[in-house]
């Protein structure tokens, strides 16, 4: 069925950035300062924040990445995954 010409519809989906607020969020930036880099609220932010594993799992590699760069650039050795 077609909407008729005044009749609200249905929002229209676009993209959230997710893995650029996880960057952010790693890397020291606010909720507030990320939510407003990605165009959604806060309360956005932190309500997937709270529900979506995936994000926690994107903002832990972000994390451990920044951590893996800054050894490198210290000159640091390298943990090595010996495990397989």
């Amino acid at each position: 069925m077609s909407q008729m010409p005044n009749q609200p519809g249905r929002r229209s989906r676009r993209y959230i950035d997710w893995r650029e607020a996880a960057q952010m969020l790693a890397g020291g930036q606010t909720p507030a300062a990320a939510a407003k880099a990605i165009g959604i609220s806060e309360d956005r932010l932190m309500r997937h924040f709270e529900t979506s594993r995936h994000f926690l799992d994107l903002i832990m590699r972000a994390g451990e990445s920044r951590r893996c760069l800054a050894q490198a650039l210290q000159g640091a050795p390298m943990e090595q995954d010996t495990s397989g």
